[in-house]
């Protein structure tokens, strides 16, 4: 007979912590625009919402070593994304870089696609569904159209509980997608063309960041992941409580019923 003591109560509880978000591993996050975190995405209007944005990310993919790809010319490839770097850098990242997507991804942490084409999702499947995270951003325009990108993203997307549009938003140029949902301190982020990333109704996807544009009251889902985002510095979400709070009443019940015993030490 296995007996549940008190050392099965605690991996009740780590198991909990896990489970509720508390770890970063496996994440996906997609964005349906490639500029939110380019050097223009750090001067005004948008800096303050980009840094919060970047803070969040980072302390749910957790670890330490970052590849970034550098690929999309459009954004300027290595040199369009300094700003980002030095603040992943800041947060205690070690930053890499590779112009087109390595066969082999699982040394790193997290890996940053930042708009550039890929020939095929398998290899980013493959890591992100053995443990890794992935921040992937549409709208580079390699697929045709909006409904050509959506048509080779999309199979990879719903897998995590996502979907992308088959348009492109708003109109040409940079504008300030105002935040009406997301993490505190989001309020802003930087838009140029772009479409839309959702929560597949049902499944595990969750929209991580919604927002309207100029001229509009339409909100319109901008960043989709496929689990809830750690807040940075802040307190454990809602769902994290309950499960903690489960877990430790697990432990409570489980050292009201552990016997007295004597000590035997092999």
């Amino acid at each position: 007979m296995v007996r549940f003591g008190l050392k099965g109560a605690c991996l009740a509880i780590a198991m909990t912590v896990s489970a509720s978000g508390a770890h970063a591993a496996g994440t996906l996050v997609a964005a349906g625009d490639e500029w939110l975190l380019t050097n223009t995405a750090y001067t005004a209007p948008y800096a303050t919402g980009t840094t919060a944005f970047v803070n969040n990310i980072a302390a749910t993919f957790g670890g330490t070593n970052y590849l970034l790809l550098t690929g999309d010319a459009a954004t300027g490839g290595q040199s369009g994304l300094t700003n980002f770097a030095a603040q992943l850098q800041s947060l205690g990242k070690t930053v890499s870089y590779a112009a087109a997507l390595p066969a082999n991804l699982s040394g790193y942490d997290a890996v940053f696609h930042i708009g550039q084409y890929v020939a095929s999702t398998v290899g980013l499947d493959a890591y992100v569904a053995g443990g890794g995270n992935l921040y992937l951003s549409l709208g580079g325009g390699y697929y045709g159209s909006a409904a050509g990108e959506a048509a080779f993203w999309n199979p990879f997307l719903a897998n995590y509980g996502l979907v992308a549009g088959s348009t492109w938003f708003p109109a040409p140029g940079f504008v300030d997608a105002t935040v009406t949902s997301g993490p505190p301190g989001v309020t802003n982020l930087v838009w140029g063309y772009g479409q839309s990333v959702d929560a597949l109704p049902s499944t595990s996807g969750v929209s991580y960041v919604r927002g309207t544009f100029p001229g509009s009251s339409q909100e319109i889902g901008l960043v989709g992941t496929s689990r809830a985002l750690v807040v940075a510095g802040g307190v454990p979400e809602p769902a994290t409580w309950a499960m903690l709070l489960a877990g430790f009443g697990l432990a409570g019940w489980a050292m009201r019923r552990r016997p007295t015993v004597a000590v035997r030490y092999a």
